[in-house]
């Protein structure tokens, strides 16, 4: 069974490449080093790293290990966060990934409220999009994901807390030819650029189907919103978009609304978390924060 002192040295020398920046990182020398994971590679029974000419490459049995390496390092900190928090010292951190909606019409109020309350707290905010940001959380290097809901597979092993729904609607580029379009049947034959998964697109062409039509293939998706709006300004490309932030997307770019009749199905906005590891007292009350900005912007 690994020790929980070789948990900071395999992941030293993980992020350093080699038994020797990683000895120089945590101050020992490069024959303790190199004992301390024989040793843990004995008692796991694995080979965790392979010498190369440049220093050591991780195994696919080391990926494994270290990936549950790295959770346990998260969740000691996570402990000490903890402590630290319930005993009123506040400190600690929480890494947050939030999708492009969120970012704008949630987390501005929602960090306001949070300060009040953990004022020494440092709060990692990153941007993503699914499915890359379900990684990272079911890693433990992310506490919190709030954006659209993991469906499928990513949805093993999370604990899902509906926060609002967000009307989608059809945008493309001014001055393109299907501005004026009225419903989607006189969408027949555009060129498609859509965000997110392939499963979640699909989703998106349920209106199609309804409608009788055949669902567009796409000629590229993206996890990246300002790749696609990039794409889609000035162009005669379609994609669908959540309403909510249309508003402040149409000031910074050049695209519009297509003013279809049919209704598309609506994106729900969650907020996610791993079920395995409990929430600190700090990541908890972001939560709370973020919730109670949606009660109070209802859409």
């Amino acid at each position: 069974m690994l020790k929980l002192q070789h948990i900071t040295l395999l992941l030293a020398i993980e992020n350093c490449g080699s038994i020797r920046a990683a000895a120089k990182l945590i101050g020992k020398t490069q024959p303790a080093v190199t004992k301390a994971l024989r040793q843990a590679e004995a008692d796991l029974g694995a080979s965790i790293f392979k010498r190369s000419p440049s220093g050591v490459v991780v195994t696919e049995e080391g990926k494994t290990i270290l990936r549950r390496a790295s959770v346990i390092q998260a969740e000691l900190r996570k402990m000490q966060d903890e402590v630290d928090q319930i005993k009123g010292r506040g400190g600690g951190s929480i890494t947050v990934t939030v999708s492009p909606l969120v970012a704008m019409k949630f987390i501005p109020p929602a960090y306001k409220r949070f300060r009040r309350r953990f004022p020494e707290t440092h709060v990692q905010i990153n941007g993503g999009h699914e499915p890359m940001a379900f990684g990272p959380l079911k890693d433990g290097k992310a506490d919190i994901v709030i954006g659209p809901v993991p469906i499928g597979q990513l949805a093993f092993g999370l604990t899902v807390e509906p926060l609002t729904e967000t009307p989608v609607v059809i945008i493309t580029g001014k001055g393109s030819r299907w501005e004026n379009a009225r419903s989607l049947r006189e969408l027949t034959g555009g060129d498609w650029i859509m965000i997110g998964t392939r499963e979640r697109i699909l989703m998106s062409y349920s209106a199609f189907l309804d409608a009788g039509l055949a669902p567009p293939e796409p000629s590229a998706h993206s996890d990246s919103i300002f790749s696609v709006l990039s794409i889609i300004q000035d162009s005669d490309y379609l994609c669908t978009f959540p309403q909510q932030v249309l508003d402040e997307i149409m000031q910074r770019w050049r695209i519009v609304q297509v003013p279809i009749a049919e209704p598309l199905p609506a994106a729900m906005i969650a907020v996610t978390t791993a079920s395995d590891r409990p929430l600190t007292p700090a990541a908890r009350h972001f939560c709370d924060c973020v919730h109670q900005v949606a009660l109070s912007n209802p859409h």
